[in-house]
């Protein structure tokens, strides 16, 4: 163990090695004056402390003090086993009793003396308190999963309802452009939007007739068509909604398309895209202060933040369907229209791929073809398109 002992400081000056010592209170570097009594098996560290004012007021010149450091204790300071004082080695000692404290020696017999005494100069000092470090791992851990899965959810679910509607627009907006240059295959000209005017007119026919039967205003969802083969649609902040092209190649018919798209108005309903987006972002920010920038961080941090959201989006992709499915008969459409162009998808991909694999957070095909025939019992069969074959041929041909 280190004893400090008070000595008078009238006494004799320190005999021993002259070195420099830092007590690991302050970052003071103190002249040091170092001792080995034979066969003691200890260092003797003599220095003078600090003036200090007395209760008068008047300054008093610091004590002598004397630090006690046994063999057994003293350790080389990881890394700066090799320093030089010029061309003097020097060494760097601690005591495993107290860390934090410094002693530099570059005398050579005394760093010799200090070699060949200390028993345990190069061991690692004892790990403590372990028992204490797992708590507080715990702790930490817990108290990330608490954030990461219970407070960020419902703050963002707070923020989305009380977003002023512009905000939302404004996000949804940047979200689309960088949609549109991540899809580009031109690094300066943005994916291409499809506005052919009869094909345009079509698909306005479908976007009013599903939201005059829904409980949006009439300017909630702005609908879009890109000129991408993938088949999918989603909806972004601020109700605008994107369909890409292969989605209207693969569908059967205007039914599908509709049921698609009616699914999309559910997460607008639900304000789904704009909870999505403030969550994705709450997480991503907790997981780079716990993670830091490491070599790989990115990576890792955009695979946990899309495994944590992946649950919440089976959520909010059910409740989606439940949607569709209450709407669609509304405006004559069966609710298993949404049932074709997923059986056709779960045949030619398999159910961890086609459209569900955009997004693995979607639900699976069959899942979802299931509850579609299961809403569709009973519902009437005998019903027109809520397109006319006209109008359908001019919606595929929106892109042309």
């Amino acid at each position: 163990m280190t004893m400090t002992t008070q000595v008078n400081p009238w006494a004799a000056a320190p005999e021993g090695v002259r070195c420099e010592f830092v007590d690991g209170k302050t970052a003071k570097r103190h002249d040091v004056y170092v001792t080995m009594p034979p066969g003691e098996g200890v260092l003797e560290l003599s220095y003078l402390a600090e003036p200090r004012e007395d209760m008068w007021g008047k300054v008093v010149s610091g004590e002598t003090l004397r630090v006690t450091w046994p063999m057994s204790q003293v350790r080389h300071v990881e890394g700066q086993q090799k320093l030089r004082w010029g061309k003097v080695p020097m060494g760097v000692f601690t005591n495993v009793m107290s860390p934090t404290a410094r002693l530099y020696v570059r005398d050579g017999a005394l760093l010799a003396q200090i070699k060949t005494a200390a028993p345990n100069l190069t061991r690692r000092a004892p790990v403590t308190g372990k028992g204490r470090i797992a708590g507080l791992i715990a702790g930490a851990l817990a108290s990330v999963l608490l954030i990461v899965f219970v407070l960020i959810p419902a703050i963002a679910d707070q923020l989305a309802m009380r977003l002023p509607v512009d905000g939302e627009r404004a996000l949804g907006d940047k979200t689309y452009e960088r949609i549109r240059e991540s899809f580009s295959q031109n690094d300066y000209i943005p994916i291409r939007e499809c506005t052919n005017d009869a094909g345009h007119e079509a698909l306005t026919r479908m976007q009013q007739t599903l939201i005059g039967a829904s409980d949006l205003a009439p300017d909630a969802v702005r609908l879009t068509v890109l000129d991408f083969d993938m088949v999918n649609a989603f909806a972004l902040p601020g109700g605008r909604i994107v369909v890409m092209r292969g989605l209207i190649d693969e569908a059967g018919g205007p039914d599908e398309v509709a049921a698609v798209i009616a699914h999309e108005i559910g997460h607008v309903a639900h304000r789904d895209p704009t909870r999505h987006a403030l969550r994705g972002v709450g997480t991503f920010g907790v997981l780079s202060l716990v993670f830091g920038d490491f070599a790989g961080g990115t990576v890792v941090l955009l695979s946990v933040n899309q495994l944590v959201n992946a649950q919440y989006s089976q959520e909010a992709e059910s409740a989606a369907d439940a949607y569709a499915h209450a709407l669609l008969p509304k405006v004559g459409v069966s609710p298993g229209a949404l049932a074709p162009l997923f059986e056709r998808l779960k045949e030619k991909y398999g159910d961890s791929e086609g459209l569900a694999s955009h997004l693995a957070s979607h639900p699976k095909l069959g899942d979802r073809v299931d509850r579609a025939h299961a809403a569709a019992a009973g519902f009437d069969q005998d019903t027109r398109p809520i397109l006319a074959d006209a109008q359908w041929s001019d919606l595929r041909a929106i892109c042309d």
